[in-house]
């Protein structure tokens, strides 16, 4: 019996350690953004202010990054509107342990996101 306690809260911690968050973007906000070049991802409460200044220096040459800890919006304005702007993005969201992207009630990988609405 203490074994199998012993593998269930192992189990249970293992999942929990390995759960990804997801940030959230709009279908019309995604079009608005290919065009103009700003993105605004709604983010989890778990993503602090002291988060995003401790990565968005990585970035610079790319975009600016706004957080806004109490709205939970994450802001990234690109330099210039390029492709190799927008992957970057990716690099930021993943830094931040965002992993998927919700877009209305679709959840995907950056990539897929991309693929779907930027191109």
């Amino acid at each position: 019996m203490k074994k199998l306690v012993m593998l269930f809260v192992l189990s249970l911690a293992t999942s929990f350690a390995f759960s990804q968050n997801s940030a959230s973007i709009s279908e019309s906000q995604l079009k608005t953004g290919k065009s103009n070049g700003v993105f605004e991802f709604s983010v989890p409460e778990s993503i602090t202010a002291e988060k995003v200044e401790a990565v968005k220096g990585y970035y610079k040459d790319y975009f600016t990054v706004a957080f806004n800890e109490s709205t939970d919006i994450l802001k990234v304005t690109l330099l210039k509107n390029e492709d190799m702007n927008i992957n970057v993005i990716n690099r930021l969201l993943v830094a931040l342990d965002l992993r998927t992207i919700t877009v209305g009630s679709e959840s995907m990988t950056f990539q897929d996101m991309k693929d779907k609405y930027l191109k």
